[in-house]
C-alpha cells in the first residue's frame, strides 16, 4: 500500500492508503520525488473538473525515479525521469495535420495520481513524453515540464518577436511562466498586471514591469490573458493595438459566454487565439527551455508542504497564498 491524496468532492481531500499500481507492457512506475501544485488542480479541487475522476487520486504535475517496469519498458530501474500527463497518438487527422493538442484520444490515457508515493505512467506517455532527467535540474524543477509545455504551446501559436510591447494578465504561476518564457526566448518589453503584490514581485524578478490592469497604459502588440475570468477576458481586448494579438489563455468555467466589440474585432484586424493543452513539439521546447542554465523558474516555490496537509495547502492557493507548492511524497 502507499499514502496518496484522493478528491473525494470538489473541496474534500482524503490523505488515505491505496493499493500501489503494478506497471504492465511499456509502462513504467516511478517513486515520486516532486509533485507541484497546479491551477487546474485548484479547480478540480474547488469545482470539479470533467479529466479528473472522483473520487479519484489527484494531481498531475511530476518528476521522479524508475522502481519497475513492464516488460518493454523504454526506461530502466534506477531512471531519474521528467514527464507530462499525457500524450497524441500520432495517428488521427488531428495529428497528421500537427495539432497533436486537439488528438481525439489525447486525454483517454493520461497520468493521473501524483500527489501519492507511487505513480504508474502509461506506454503511450512513457514511450512519447518522459524523458531523462538531467542531473544539474532539480526535481522540483523538473516537475514543472507540463505547465510549461502549455506555455510553450502558447507562445509557438502568438510567434511573439523580440520588438513587441507585451502585456501578461494575471500574474498567477501560468502568468508567470509566461514572463520567464517570454523574457527567455528575447522579447525586451514585458508588463505583468495584476492584484497580488508577492506575485508581481516575482514577475518582477523574471523582468517584467508590474502594473494593476487598470495602470495597464497603452496599446500591446500581444496581450496573453492568464485569468480565466470572463470579465477580463471580455476586457483584455481593449489593450491589443490594431493589428495585435490576443491570446485567451486562462480556460473559464464551462457554459460562460464572452462578448466582444465586432467592430474592432474586424476593422483593426485583431487576431484572437485560445491555445488548448500541448503537442510533443512543445513540451520537448519546454524541456529545453527548463535545462538551459538561465532560465530558472524557482522563485515560483512557495515551499514544501506534506501530502497529509493537501486541504490546507489548496486552502492556501485559494486564498492567493503562494504559487506553487511541492509535495515529497
Amino acid at each position: 500500500m502507499m499514502k496518496a491524496l484522493i478528491l473525494q468532492a470538489p473541496g474534500c481531500l482524503e490523505f488515505c492508503s491505496v493499493p500501489v499500481p503494478v506497471p504492465g507492457q511499456g509502462e513504467i512506475l516511478i517513486r515520486v520525488q516532486a509533485a507541484t501544485t497546479c491551477g487546474t488542480d485548484l479547480k478540480a479541487f474547488l469545482r470539479g473538473h470533467p479529466q479528473i475522476p472522483m473520487p479519484g487520486v489527484f494531481g498531475h504535475e511530476y518528476s521522479g525515479t524508475v522502481v519497475a517496469v513492464g516488460n518493454g519498458a523504454p526506461f530502466a530501474v534506477g531512471d531519474e525521469i521528467m514527464g507530462v500527463h499525457s500524450a497524441p497518438c500520432q495517428q488521427c487527422r488531428w495529428c497528421l495535420q500537427d495539432q497533436e493538442n486537439l488528438c481525439d484520444s489525447i486525454m483517454a490515457t493520461k497520468v493521473l495520481g501524483t500527489y501519492a508515493e507511487f505513480l504508474l505512467i502509461p506506454e503511450r506517455i512513457a514511450r512519447t513524453n518522459v524523458f531523462p532527467k538531467p542531473n544539474r535540474l532539480s526535481f522540483e524543477l523538473a516537475a514543472l515540464l507540463e505547465p510549461l509545455a502549455c506555455v510553450a504551446q502558447g507562445l509557438e501559436r502568438a510567434t511573439p518577436k523580440a520588438q513587441m510591447d507585451v502585456l501578461v494578465i494575471g500574474p498567477g504561476a501560468i502568468g508567470l511562466m509566461f514572463v520567464a518564457a517570454l523574457k527567455h526566448i528575447g522579447v525586451r518589453d514585458v508588463t505583468l498586471a495584476g492584484r497580488n503584490p508577492a506575485r508581481l514581485s516575482v514577475g518582477e524578478q523574471f523582468g517584467a514591469r508590474p502594473t494593476s490592469l487598470d495602470d495597464a497604459a497603452g496599446e500591446y502588440d500581444l496581450v496573453i490573458e492568464c485569468t480565466g475570468n470572463v470579465d477580463v477576458w471580455e476586457r483584455s481586448i481593449d489593450y491589443v493595438r490594431r493589428g495585435g494579438t490576443l491570446v485567451l489563455f486562462g480556460g473559464c468555467k464551462a457554459g460562460t459566454e464572452v462578448r466582444f466589440n465586432t467592430h474592432r474585432l474586424h476593422y483593426d484586424d485583431l487576431t484572437l487565439l485560445s491555445p488548448f493543452h500541448f503537442g510533443t513539439r512543445a513540451v520537448r521546447t519546454a524541456r529545453n527551455w527548463l535545462m538551459h542554465p538561465d532560465f530558472d523558474l524557482s522563485p515560483l516555490f512557495s515551499g514544501d508542504r506534506n501530502l497529509a496537509d493537501g486541504e490546507s495547502v489548496f486552502r492556501d492557493l485559494e486564498a492567493g497564498r503562494g504559487i506553487k507548492y511541492v509535495f515529497h511524497p
